[in-house]
């Protein structure tokens, strides 16, 4: 059997409610010429039944006790047959779009072994939260990685040749697993995003009950936990510590391997200087910080 153009990679726990419009959306890419796994970590609602129902034949799906989505997306990786590996998450929509532009512009950029895509996010009501314009260029990239995640994972397509040089998703990343990848492929690759939106997240209640669990997985935790409501883009303090501990690693990690200058250790010092702080002054403080205007289209 001849390898697909595109392999799309999804992990999906719990994702029942959701998971259809996700399926769909790959589903009905103008670029047919795709395989599509998707690996079901040890979900317990109807999402096994909803999957074993798709009639595509580009669908495989894998099934495995609850590892965490770090350990679910590297077995989707190891699964995957074409040169070119896309992602999207269980609760995103990609435009029809997508998987074309991104790998015609990969076609004709042979040097990218990573692009993204900017990214409109909803909230469950439908209105624009924001919209996500990252750099596009490997400069402005590179400039922007130390200092905070310039990809959204779910719009990521890359290189099955560069995956294979750094090794995929560190399985000791629970949360920051893809700025940590991002920050080694940056040593053996160039970098890039399209300007134009080609995924929808949607905000709020399907994206906290997956943490919800994701809480529980990190804490090793067998009893249920008591977790309150989330509004629409807030971590549960258990998640965002656990990010910033990540974050912080992948950061330290860039610096000791020569891949960013020594000055840029200075960028470290936010994510550390947040963990350290107590929940409420975190909190405030990311209140005061999103008062900036951003852009929304």
């Amino acid at each position: 059997m001849s390898a697909p153009a595109v392999s799309v990679v999804m992990a999906v726990y719990n994702g029942e409610p959701w998971l259809g419009e996700a399926l769909a959306s790959i589903l009905g890419q103008s670029l047919i010429d795709l395989e599509f796994i998707v690996v079901d970590d040890g979900s317990t609602d109807g999402t096994p039944k909803r999957l074993a129902a798709i009639g595509d034949t580009r669908v495989s799906v894998l099934r495995q006790s609850r590892g965490g989505q770090t350990a679910a997306l590297n077995r989707g990786l190891r699964a995957a047959r074409a040169p070119l590996i896309a992602r999207i998450d269980a609760d995103d929509v990609a435009l029809p779009e997508r998987l074309a532009r991104q790998a015609a512009f990969l076609a004709d950029h042979p040097d990218v072994g990573l692009l993204g895509t900017a990214a409109r996010e909803i909230a469950p009501s439908g209105g624009v939260v924001q919209t996500l314009v990252p750099p596009a260029d490997d400069r402005a990239l590179r400039r922007a990685l130390m200092r905070a995640n310039p990809f959204i994972h779910s719009a990521v397509m890359f290189r099955r040749a560069v995956i294979d040089l750094v090794g995929g998703y560190d399985e000791s990343f629970a949360v920051a697993q893809d700025y940590d990848l991002w920050m080694r492929l940056a040593r053996v690759t160039r970098l890039a995003n399209l300007a134009d939106v080609l995924v929808v997240r949607t905000l709020g209640e399907r994206r906290v009950s997956v943490e919800r669990e994701d809480d529980r997985l990190l804490a090793n935790l067998t009893e249920p936990m008591v977790l309150r409501r989330l509004a629409p883009g807030r971590l549960s303090s258990a998640r965002d510590s656990t990010r910033l501990r990540d974050e912080i690693i992948a950061k330290v990690r860039a610096l000791r391997s020569g891949a960013s200058p020594v000055w840029s250790a200075v960028f470290v010092a936010r994510p550390l200087g947040a963990l350290l702080l107590p929940t409420l002054l975190r909190r405030a403080a990311r209140a005061v910080i999103a008062r900036t205007p951003r852009e929304v289209r």
